[in-house]
């Protein structure tokens, strides 16, 4: 499982910079960012910027970057309001992973 982890973790790092040099403003939420990670988990991102015309498109950056894990994109722009300060607060950038 440790092994899963670090594996998880150097590809968010790898897939947050692939990211940030398009202008792609990302963090890391869910499992991974809260210490749950486990065997069935996924990798959750956050976007909270981005270039309009990269918006859906980053996908096939992301799934080339994290070899086979599983992944959801998700923009802090299409999170209604109410719900976007939790999101925020839960959320981390991949190189502070542990």
């Amino acid at each position: 499982m440790a092994t899963r982890r670090i594996l998880a973790v150097s590809h968010a790092c790898a897939a947050s910079e692939a990211l940030a040099e398009l202008g792609v403003a990302v963090k890391v939420i869910g499992s991974l960012a809260n210490g749950r990670f486990g065997q069935s988990s996924d990798i959750d991102f956050l976007v909270l910027e981005c270039p309009r015309h990269l918006k859906y498109g980053i996908e096939g950056i992301v799934e080339d970057c994290l070899q086979g894990f599983r992944f959801d994109v998700i923009y802090l722009d299409d999170i209604p309001p109410h719900k976007r300060g939790r999101f925020s607060r839960e959320a981390v950038c991949a190189r502070h992973l542990r």
